[in-house]
């Protein structure tokens, strides 16, 4: 790479195409039909005119509030190219989540779905002089994005000083309780390519279909990052994630690369006449993260679709997985290698580096870890140290095996490819009429995947009865009090933050100290499976 425009990221993944066999290659195939990269430079020029008209400029934000479209990549590579950057947010977040994030990052543009929904509502109000557009018509008061893909004179690729200039911002939870934005260089995005896609030997040839969304880090490696890198074409669909959509995709375009969270993988086997729903046969490879995909769940989807699973560790602050297992050579239940660009250590509670064996906190060093995060110095200088990224994570090298992950500290779980903190649940069950306290764990399940349980005590004391299973009869009162507590979660949470079961006790066990025990709550809840 030697121009400047070269080490924009905006380029690489796509003009660079232009001056390959791959220009008129498929790049996606969407609600919309196929499209290949040429067509797709031509719709991203089109964006990058009309950003520009608008009133975007290099290092301005650029916040997409889209469902997985062509018009969601477009803008993505359009305002990279461009030199601004773009800020994509899940659609199903709630609306004050939506709302912290534009307010957070300060964009210059929003784009979004629904010219009439909620967030657009009061939206010049909360936002003056922030330009607004969406993908549909409105009533006027939103500019609509152009659905044309002609081709406009390509706007001058902005030079990104050796790669090191903001290319994205993709928004995580944290220990704080909010939303962060976690700052990737174009010089990340780059070394994505000799790392990932690397380790999984991708070909122009691939199909990549995705159930995890752009908006997160692990889709957009998979939808955008991994098809891309290598010419190759990406499945993208609007629909929700489940196991019937998954289903459908899967018989209608043929993937040889499939990628989902533990969660659904568990959910597809529960299918009635699973092997008949789902054809598995072009799948040559099925990716796995989000969360740690155990063995007895790895076994089976091997055994029951014959699929040849991938199981990584990644975070947003490292773009994807920096861990993952090898094909045909780890054992299922490990967490795998340091994929090509990465060194991994574990340290202990001083800071000191472990040997082989010992469980501690995992550090990660490589080309595509971010930034830090976006107005946060003090959050970025004791998570971002000396070059290498302090994850939470905790696991162990085993020799002969690889690394094999433990967990996270007790108050952040990892449910369903998303971070969840147990003190947001907590947050909104502690203010509800008749709820003296109450404490929030994550419990493995028979497939080892994280569920979310709530442990309340009512203010009336020996109001619980016996903490037994969900359903059985308490005292009077028992079921109204458990369906205010899940009234107020399903009102105030999205889907994946919202406990599985609300066990009412008679308190909370605690430690000498008369701190919150939890792990006497999951070790109850363990013997409860058992």
């Amino acid at each position: 790479m030697n121009g400047p425009h070269e080490r924009n990221a905006g380029w690489w993944y796509l003009d660079r195409h232009l001056g390959l066999d791959t220009a008129d290659a498929v790049c996606l195939i969407s609600e919309e039909g196929e499209l290949t990269y040429r067509e797709l430079h031509g719709r991203v020029c089109r964006f990058a005119r009309v950003l520009a008209e608008g009133g975007v400029r290099r290092g301005d934000r650029v916040v997409l509030v889209l469902p997985d479209t062509v018009a969601f990549v477009a803008t993505v590579l359009a305002a990279m190219r461009m030199g601004a950057v773009p800020v994509p947010i899940a659609p199903l977040l709630t609306l004050d989540e939506q709302r912290h994030v534009i307010e957070d990052c300060a964009p210059s543009a929003v784009l979004l779905e629904d010219p009439e929904g909620e967030l657009a509502a009061d939206f010049h109000e909360r936002f003056p002089g922030t330009a607004l557009w969406s993908r549909r018509p409105g009533d006027g008061s939103v500019r609509c994005l152009p659905a044309e893909a002609e081709a406009a004179e390509p706007l001058e690729t902005a030079p990104v000083g050796g790669g090191e200039d903001p290319a994205l911002f993709q928004y995580t939870s944290g220990s704080t309780g909010r939303s962060k934005g976690v700052v990737h260089a174009h010089r990340g995005l780059l070394a994505f390519a000799e790392g990932v896609v690397r380790r999984l030997g991708l070909t122009r040839r691939d199909r990549f279909l995705s159930m995890a969304k752009m908006p997160f880090g692990y889709g957009f490696g998979n939808s955008l990052l991994m098809p891309f890198a290598v010419g190759g074409s990406a499945v993208i669909t609007e629909r929700r994630s489940d196991p019937y959509a998954a289903a459908n995709l899967l018989r209608a375009h043929r993937p040889t690369v499939f990628c989902a969270v533990p969660t659904l993988y568990a959910a597809m086997l529960a299918v009635p006449r699973a092997t008949e729903q789902f054809d598995f046969s072009p799948v040559r490879l099925a990716l796995s993260a989000g969360e740690h995909l155990g063995a007895g769940l790895s076994n089976r989807l091997t055994e029951t679709f014959g699929l040849s699973m991938v199981n990584g560790l990644g975070s947003t602050e490292c773009l994807h997985f920096f861990v993952s297992t090898e094909p045909g050579v780890s054992a299922p239940g490990v967490t795998g290698e340091p994929v090509p660009t990465y060194e991994v250590e574990v340290l202990d509670d001083e800071g000191r580096v472990l040997p082989p064996g010992s469980m501690g906190r995992m550090r990660v060093r490589g080309p595509a870890n971010a930034l830090g995060y976006w107005n946060r110095p003090q959050l970025t200088a004791e998570t971002f140290r000396d070059g290498w990224f302090h994850t939470g994570d905790n696991l162990r090298y085993e020799p002969g095996a690889g690394w094999v992950y433990l967990g996270r500290d007790d108050n952040i779980l990892n449910v369903g490819g998303g971070k969840v903190l147990t003190s947001e649940i907590e947050e909104v069950i502690l203010p509800l009429e008749g709820v003296a306290s109450c404490a929030v764990v994550g419990v493995p399940d028979e497939n080892e995947l994280i569920r979310i349980v709530a442990y309340v005590v009512p203010e009336d004391p020996g109001h619980a009865g016996r903490p037994g299973a969900p359903g059985e009869p308490g005292r009077p009162g028992d079921e109204g009090l458990r369906g205010r507590v899940m009234a107020a979660v399903r009102a105030s949470l999205p889907p994946h933050k919202r406990p599985q079961r609300v066990r009412l006790v008679d308190a909370v066990p605690t430690t000498s100290t008369g701190k919150t025990a939890r792990f006497l709550i999951r070790q109850r809840e363990m013997e409860r499976r058992s």
